[in-house]
């Protein structure tokens, strides 16, 4: 009789044991069930970035130096003494105002006399071309000797030729008279004056500078290694040294074809757009700034935002903002750059892309977006 109650003792322990096992295995799923569901009901903190355009600006800064676009020396194209000189260092002239004159005198002299010549020549040319028609005449009648007609022609030539010669002599004569005037072939300013009045100068002598600052130009050097960049410019923008915060826009006008021989560097010429103050002075030292727009496909995004799963492939994960809820969007990849990946797929710019947190989120998920971190909150202790 005892055996029997020790088997039942046994069998009811045990019994009781599984009934005890499996409650609490029972227990332990509904808790991580219970887990699981609370886990997605959770509201996921999450740090987000927006998608911007793909085509941003590249830009490069190279030194350069401002130049005058027309920096010219004026000189005479005949030389005598100097009977006026009107301007001085530093005053302003106008295009065809008068800056110089040389005695006039003798270049008069010489127009008379071959005005004078001239005349001789055409009365001459005159009396050839009667002799000629009378024989012309007496030729086609047979009434003249055909040596004594040719003898006619040629005197008749050489008159025409001797009267042409004396026409370009007296017009060479005219122009070196309209020389002895020196005129402003543009407006500008006195830069130097090499001579007084009442001196003496010679042909080609140099008698002052005359500076554009209206029309200035900026002289930049490239690197041979960077030359293509400039057929994707977009803008300039010069700083210069001696005018702090002040900034001027340009315009590219030539690009050398033939290298500075001591560094490589080929020069660009770049027009400044606008002087009108003058402010901007030759021989100034300028900063460049060239800007290119980047042409390249997709958006740009940190790493920690892309997801590779051997299911789902690769994909982001969105914020839903009317639902602040994610939302998964299947991308591709398309390079990967020192700023992050860059992806493409259906996005747009602005969209709102979950940069931090995105590991472990599920469809639907409600998300919440952390907050900027403040400048002042040292430590983030506030």
């Amino acid at each position: 009789m005892m055996k029997r109650i020790g088997k039942m003792t046994i069998r009811a322990a045990a019994l009781l044991l599984v009934c005890v096992v499996s409650a609490l295995v029972l227990a332990g799923c509904s808790e991580s069930e219970a887990n699981r569901i609370a886990e997605t009901q959770a509201v996921r903190p999450v740090k987000t970035v927006t998608l911007a355009g793909a085509d941003d600006n590249a830009s490069w800064t190279f030194p350069g130096v401002v130049r005058s676009l027309r920096d010219v020396e004026l000189s005479f194209r005949v030389g005598g003494p100097v009977v006026e000189l009107t301007v001085d260092r530093g005053q302003k002239v106008r295009k065809g105002e008068v800056i110089a004159r040389i005695d006039p005198r003798d270049f008069e002299v010489a127009v008379a006399t071959l005005a004078a010549n001239l005349a001789v020549s055409e009365a001459q040319l005159k009396e050839a071309g009667r002799q000629y028609k009378r024989y012309e005449t007496l030729s086609a009648k047979n009434a003249a000797a055909q040596a004594t007609f040719d003898s006619i022609i040629a005197s008749y030539e050489v008159a025409q030729a001797s009267v042409d010669a004396s026409a370009k002599r007296l017009e060479e004569a005219k122009n070196s008279l309209a020389d002895t005037i020196l005129i402003a072939p543009f407006d500008g300013y006195v830069h130097q004056k090499y001579i007084d009045n009442h001196e003496t100068v010679s042909q080609g002598q140099p008698v002052i500078s005359l500076v554009d600052l209206d029309n200035m130009e900026v002289e930049v050097a490239i690197p041979e290694g960077l030359l293509s960049i400039t057929r994707e410019v977009g803008s300039y923008l010069c700083r210069f040294d001696a005018l702090p915060g002040e900034t001027a826009a340009a315009t590219f006008k030539e690009l050398s074809k033939n290298p500075n021989p001591s560094n490589r560097s080929y020069p660009l010429y770049l027009t400044l757009d606008g002087n009108s103050d003058h402010r901007v002075r030759p021989g100034m030292a300028t900063e460049v700034t060239m800007t290119a727009p980047r042409k390249e496909a997709g958006f740009l995004v940190p790493e920690t935002a892309v997801v590779n799963s051997s299911q789902a492939g690769t994909f982001i994960w969105m914020v839903d903002e009317a639902e602040m809820a994610a939302r998964q969007v299947t991308v591709s990849l398309l390079g990967v750059t020192p700023s992050g990946l860059r992806i493409d797929g259906p996005l747009k710019e602005g969209m709102v892309v979950i940069a931090a947190g995105a590991r472990g989120l599920s469809d639907g998920r409600k998300v919440r977006l952390l907050p900027e971190p403040s400048p002042t909150n040292v430590g983030g202790e506030l």
